[in-house]
């Protein structure tokens, strides 16, 4: 049985995201021990047998980190701290003799520790999941947006020295292709959903959702876009309600809130926060439409769970959703054209049809036990 450590380096107070969590469950029950880092403290990955949706709770040391309202730079400063203290157990990292250090993503903080074990040990695997690319221009703040590309350079210098990356589309394949991979690193492995809780999720007719965004609340998500949508749409259904449900960093929540504010939108804007299990699923079922205005993704996981879930969803053409999505189970406007957007959410309410059978069709497709045979396939031969 393979050896596994998890580099989960800057884990944070809640603990691992649950997508993140079924899938190493699963490679978990194929045949893998997996422990997690997080820089001060390791951790067994439970088994599939056990609830995912409890497995943070049992971490005793996530309940004493302090409180803290995140920005982007606190959260850089934080991964900066988790892996400086990280470094000081490298040296016990290769002596407890695992057989393979895992990347969860290939975000520099997720990279350093695996990067400088590999200095020291060529005997232990490193192996990283690829899932986003970052742009040099994007919406946002510039220095940020400049620190995450800088950031995002350093990344691909580091992932250089991985032995195996599971990049989750077509196009991230043929990006790191170009930045000169070898193509013997490359695997394609995909994105999951959380299938089964969607067909056991029902909608609630006491719900009072128009349309849904899930997402991280960023302006590169489309986030104003949707404002303007709303805008339009009000003049024909004054009490639509938009519902976002989702987390950001306090200075771009601030600002949404003002614009939500200044827009005059407080009565049909609804702020979710951060939903998970059954309860986000049975809300996605319970709202008419989903709006999806990003303007740039590497897959958009939240996409496709809308989608499987079977009601109307709306987004901007970006050159993945073609292949996603070639039979129509998504409707898609041109990049930015927000008015069209907003001229079929009107239709959509005009017809009064809120149902997306040909989405349906795709949920048996996508599940992160498919995704996790195709790493434990690659892991337990390297």
């Amino acid at each position: 049985m393979k050896r596994v450590l998890v580099n989960f380096i800057s884990i944070g107070r809640n603990g691992i995201d649950i997508p993140r969590l079924l899938k190493l469950q699963a490679i978990n029950s194929l045949g893998c021990e997996l422990d997690l880092f997080s820089g001060t403290f390791i951790k067994k990955i439970e088994p599939a047998e056990k609830d995912v949706y409890t497995f943070n709770e049992t971490i005793p040391e996530f309940k004493s980190l302090p409180e803290i309202n995140w920005t982007k730079t606190k959260f850089m400063l934080y991964a900066l701290e988790m892996n400086i203290k990280g470094l000081f157990r490298v040296r016990g990292i290769i002596k407890n003799d695992y057989d393979v250090i895992y990347s969860p993503a290939s975000v520099l903080e997720f990279l350093l520790i695996p990067f400088v074990v590999k200095l020291f040990s060529r005997k232990i695997i490193w192996v990283s999941v690829f899932d986003n690319t970052v742009p040099f221009t994007e919406p946002g703040n510039r220095f940020s947006r400049f620190l995450a590309w800088i950031f995002f350079r350093f990344s691909l210098a580091l992932l250089k020295k991985a032995d195996t990356i599971f990049v989750v589309s077509e196009d991230l394949r043929d990006f790191m292709l170009r930045k000169g991979f070898s193509r013997h690193k490359i695997i394609l492995s995909a994105n999951g959903i959380e299938n089964e809780l969607i067909k056991t999720a029902t909608a609630d007719s006491k719900c009072n959702i128009d349309a849904l965004f899930v997402g991280r609340i960023n302006e590169a998500k489309g986030i104003y876009d949707m404002l303007e949508v709303l805008r339009l749409v009000r003049k024909k259904y004054p009490h639509f309600q938009l519902a976002v449900m989702g987390e950001g960093d306090e200075i771009t929540k601030r600002k949404f809130r003002e614009k939500i504010k200044e827009m005059d939108l407080g009565n049909n804007v609804q702020l979710l926060g951060f939903k998970t299990g059954l309860e986000k699923f049975e809300i996605i079922k319970s709202s008419r439409c989903f709006l999806f205005l990003s303007t740039r993704e590497s897959f958009g996981i939240a996409l496709l769970e809308a989608v499987c879930s079977g009601i109307p969803v709306l987004a901007y053409d970006l050159p993945q959703f073609a292949r996603l999505y070639p039979n129509g189970e998504v409707d898609i406007s041109p990049k930015g054209d927000w008015k069209m957007v907003a001229e079929k959410v009107i239709s959509l309410f005009e017809r009064g049809n809120f149902s997306n059978e040909k989405g349906k069709l795709l949920i048996d497709k996508y599940s992160w036990k498919k995704v996790a045979e195709i790493e434990y396939n690659a892991i337990k031969i390297l």
